[in-house]
This record gives structure tokens, sequence and C-alpha cells, in this order.
């Protein structure tokens, strides 16, 4: 029987006077390990020529899928032969696709045989193998397994290559594991192997989003695991990429990403968690490059899972459709940005591209994902079509200002001058708006004095807090200000702390109370003390019953730093809700607590009970 398919499949493609083409094939793909891979790459077969030998393999394919009894090596020879062929087209869609189709091959070479010769290349041989008697089949499949890891490992290569152009930027920008000291995370590695534990603690952090201070002991883990345990180095160049990636540190992330990829290419493995890992792997770098505007790029990766999806998931898996809808969504705002309207405008049919409300709905929808890089885009593409727009001058300032902040702890100084100097122009811009149109804009200026103090700037932004707690009380004050988790490193720690401790990581926040909060803070930090004094009771004036949890935890922290600590403990109090509990109740509660223990310790006339001793270091406690 295997006799006759083989025959068949010759004499079709001899019938077909394609036999003396396909002789040619395989003399072509025969010398390809011989030959220097990268003067492969700068000198391209002709695509002419590729695209023919392309249809006959499909053929051969084709014909051995129908057979009811086909011959599993004329399937292998021929997807192996499609993917040889697509590695010598060289460009990003072919490569991704023959890395696809060596997956593939190892899936059909499932069964266990007699080992066999591989010196040969198993494409060299397909001609051999068509007419060839029957024979160990079992043995040759094994045999192709084995060869295929050379040929994963060569499209791990062509990757490296493809991306090393784009990738010579990412080396310039400074690495997470050059953070400065004062930004590091204390790393204890006593009892656990150093990779393990610091990998945990990283995952710790990154569950805290605090990614930066994440990826730095995920590099360490990288570092400290070894080049042998290939999956593990998969695992941590995975997560690592993640924490970049949401960070906005897109570069760096897809390096790491292609990394994870490259090694779990060379695992070769057969079990499906492998292959699945591998399917979403794509997905995120496609994801990346998408960020990266590497749009081509980004698809090709998207149809590389594509093809592999239907064994692992379902085929209109969420994640893969998503990630797809979203590379196409940012291309047009890419297009549009560069004024090709008209091209960005064939993408959706009933899209039009030069909509700024379609941008800042996108922008929206990505900062709930937190996707950082992409909110980006989405509002400048915004501002492209409604510069004098303050909303979205105010947002893509508050963007910048995240940017800034996350590459501040990273020790990437260029990144932040830039991001600051960005931020800062949007800004003004916004507030020069606003007076122009006849607007108060308190939520912005409260925004832009979080802004100055977060960076250090305590003088400047008394003068734009002060504007805001002189205005008349109105129920408008009482909300417009939300922080989520993605803005969070753009806050003080205390408030930074009231954010984590929120259910769904997201605070509303009086924009009164906060300029309140803030100018406390700059005026003690300017050693304006008795002005401080003057405004947190201006701040007790202000608050009352009808105002929200989060108005009373601002003026505790006001009165604690202030010295009132009694006082402290009682806004404090009326902080949580003695009914329910929650973290941000719990939180509430702790810094009572905290505020009355350090009032009773700090009493001129404090305990003088006959016998009372000095604690010792471990009676001790940190009151933070």
């Amino acid at each position: 029987t295997h006799r006759t398919s083989a025959n068949h499949f010759v004499g079709t493609l001899r019938t077909k006077g394609l036999i003396s083409d396909f002789v040619w094939i395989t003399d072509l793909l025969q010398g390809m390990d011989t030959v220097d891979f990268k003067q492969r790459w700068s000198q391209p077969v002709q695509v002419g020529r590729l695209e023919r030998a392309e249809r006959y393999y499909t053929d051969v394919l084709t014909s051995a899928c129908k057979e009811r009894d086909g011959i599993p090596i004329i399937q292998v020879c021929a997807v192996v032969g499609l993917g040889e062929l697509y590695l010598l087209r060289h460009d990003p869609k072919s490569l991704v696709k023959a890395a696809a189709l060596f997956n593939t091959t190892m899936e059909l070479c499932q069964q266990e045989g007699s080992a066999g010769s591989h010196d040969e290349s198993p494409v060299a041989d397909v001609s051999k193998l068509l007419v060839e008697e029957e024979g160990d089949q079992h043995g040759r499949l094994r045999d192709y397994k084995r060869r295929l890891v050379a040929r994963s490992e060569t499209c791990a290569k062509a990757f490296s290559l493809l991306l090393e152009t784009w990738n010579k930027e990412a080396a310039d920008i400074a690495d997470i594991a050059d953070m400065p000291e004062e930004q590091r995370p204390p790393m204890d590695t006593e009892g656990s192997p150093p990779d393990s534990y610091l990998a945990n603690q990283g995952y710790s952090l990154l569950k805290d989003d605090e990614y930066p201070k994440a990826a730095f002991l995920l590099k360490k883990a990288l570092d400290a695991c070894g080049e042998k345990d290939v999956e593990l180095r998969a695992k941590y160049n995975q997560d690592l990429g993640d924490a970049l990636r949401k960070m906005g540190d897109v570069q760096q992330a897809i390096v790491h990403f292609q990394k994870a990829l490259h090694e779990r290419i060379l695992l070769g493995k057969e079990e499906n968690e492998g292959d699945v890992t591998t399917v979403q792997l794509l997905v995120l770098l496609g994801g990346c490059l998408s960020a990266g505007e590497q749009f081509d790029l980004a698809h090709a990766y998207f149809e590389a899972a594509e093809e592999m999806l239907p064994m692992y998931f379902d085929e209109n898996d969420p994640d893969l459709g998503n990630s797809r809808k979203l590379n196409d969504l940012l291309r047009v705002a890419f297009l549009a940005r560069q004024g090709k309207t008209d091209e960005a405008g064939k993408i959706f049919r009933n899209v039009d591209p030069t909509t700024p409300d379609l941008y800042r709905s996108l922008a929206s929808h990505t900062y709930d994902q937190g996707l950082l890089i992409e909110t980006i885009q989405f509002h400048e593409t915004a501002m492209r079509f409604a510069p004098d727009n303050t909303s979205n001058q105010h947002n893509l300032a508050c963007m910048y200002h995240v940017r800034a902040q996350h590459a501040k702890e990273a020790g990437n100084d260029d990144i932040y001058n830039k991001m600051i100097g960005l931020a800062e122009k949007n800004f003004q811009q916004a507030i020069s708006q606003n007076k122009k149109d006849g607007k108060p804009g308190i939520g912005l200026s409260a925004e832009y004095g979080n802004f100055l103090c977060r960076n250090g700037r305590w003088a400047d932004a008394i003068p734009v807090l002060k504007g805001i707690v002189e205005l008349p009380k109105s129920t408008e004050d009482a909300s417009g200000l939300i922080y989520n988790q993605m803005e969070m490193t753009t806050l003080l720690e205390e408030i930074k702390a009231e954010v984590k401790n929120t259910k769904d990581r997201s605070l509303p926040v009086s924009q009164r109370h906060f300029a309140f909060y803030l100018l406390t803070r700059a005026l003690k930090e300017t050693g304006e003390d008795e002005k401080a004094e003057k405004i947190v009771s201006d701040f007790q004036a202000d608050v009352n019953s009808g105002d929200k949890r989060l108005s009373w935890s601002l003026l505790g922290y006001s009165l604690w730093r202030t010295g009132r600590l009694q006082e402290a403990s009682a806004a404090f109090m009326r902080a949580f809700d003695n009914e329910r509990s929650s973290p941000a109740d719990d939180l509430a509660r702790q810094n009572c607590a905290a505020c009355l223990v350090s009032a009773n310790l700090n009493k001129p006339d404090g305990p003088t009970e006959e016998g009372a001793s000095k604690p010792t270091d471990e009676d001790n406690f940190d009151l933070d």
C-alpha cells in the first residue's frame, strides 16, 4: 500500500510535468545547512521560484491528507518542505509560518521507532523517500523529529536576526538591572535557591502592580538560574517581558518575549502545556510589537498563533481575537498620525479615522486594561485631530507622567526627562485652554499640583494648590478625580497605599480635599510649618459628615503630618465602617491605631509607673 501511494504521488508530479522541478527543489534545499545563515539572509532566493516550489509541496500535502490510507512520512516531507521554503523567504510572516510548520511536524512525528542516520538534510532525500519501498517508517519519523530541532534553532536565529535592527535602540536603554540603589527592593535568598526566591518576590510585586521592582527581581532571577534550565529561563523571560510592557518599556519587553519564544522553540516539547505556552507567547509578542508600531511583524505572530490554536483552544480564542483587532486599530491610529487617513480608512470600512472621539474611546478601553503605551498612542492620535481639546491634553499629560515615574524607578533618566517635559507641556496647554474657555478646571489644577509634588517641586505646587482651596466649596468638588492601578505610581506613598487597598484598585478622590492634603504636605516640605497648621485647620472645617471615606483619611494624613495625632486618629476612625470590613477599612484602622499609640508615647507626661524601663530592641516596633 505504501509503495502504491508513494508511486501515485510521484506519478502525479510526473504527469503534471513537475518531476524535474521537484528534484530541483530538493537540490535547492540540500545545501541549506552548509550555507552561512547571514550570507543566505543577505542574498534571498528568487521569489518566483519559491512560489512554484510552494505550490508543488502544497499539492503533495493536500493529496497526502486526502488519501484515506495516507503515509505519514509523505505528510512530514511536505510540511517540512514548506517550512524550509518559508525559511528561505526571510520576511516576518514567512519566518513565523516556518516555525509553526516545524512545530506541526513535531506533532506528526510522535510515533517512536528505531534510530536512523541523521547526517543528511531531511528534505534533500524527499524524492527518494517518495519512491522507496515499505520500510521502517516509525524509525524515520523519529529521526525526522530529532532533525527538526535544528530547523527550529534556525527559525530562532531568524527571529533574532529579524529583530536585530529594531532592537538596537533597546540596547541603548538603561537595563532594569541598573536600577538605582534607592529604588531597589530588598533581596533575601536565605533558605531557598536564589533564582526561585527572587522570582517569587518578583511575582509578589508584579501582583501588587510594582512593575519596575518586579522587573528588577525577575531579571536577577533570570541571571541566577544559569543557562542549563531552558524551560525556567523561558518562564522568567516571559514574566519579565510582561512586567516591562506594563511599565511602558516596550523595546526591552520585546527582547525578553523574543528570548522566551526562542527558548520555547528550542525545548521542542510534545506536551500540550509547552505548546499552549508557545501560543500564548506568540500572542503576547504580537501585542507588544503592535505597541512598538511593528504591525506587519505583529500580524505574522498572530497568524502563527492562529495556526496552532485549534490544537489547544477554541478557534475563536478571545485573547487572540482581541489582540489582532487591537493591532489593526493601532495601525489605523499610526497611519492617521502620519496623515495617511485614506490608507487608514481602508482597514475598517465603517470607521472614520479622523474622528477624535474614536481614539478617546479606544484610549479609555486600553487604560482599563492597563496598556500604557497603547493608551498614549490613542491619546496622541486624538490630539492630532483635536489639538485644543482640554480633555486630550489633560489625559495625555497624566499618561506621560505614568511613563516618567516608571522610567525614574528603573533608572532611565533619559526617558524620565523626556516624559516629564511632555507632561509639563500638556498640563500647561490644558490649563491655558481652560482659562480661554472660562472654566475653573479644579480637577486639572489638582492633578497638576500632584504632578509638581510627586516630582519634588514643592514650592511650585503651593500657588497652584492655594488657588484651589481658596475657591468656594461646591458640589462638584466632591468628585472628579479617579485613580486606578495604572496611575498609582504618580501618587505620593500614602495615597498609593489607599489605591492598593481599594477593592477594584480604583479610587475616587475629592479634588478639593486632595488639594488640601497636597498643600499641607508642600508647606511642610518647604519648612512653612505655621502655614501648614493653618491649612490643616481650614481642612478640618471643610470636611463634614457628608463627605466620602477618603476625605477623612486625607484629613487624617494631614493632621498626622502636622503632629496632631489624637485628632488624626479621630479622622481615621471616621474613615472606616464598623459595620463592614474591607482592605480600605483595615488600612484606616491601622492608621488610627498607629496615631493613638504614637500620641501616647509622645505625651510629655506619658507613662510614669514606677519600675518602668526603656523598651528593648525586641519590644520596639515600626509604627508605619
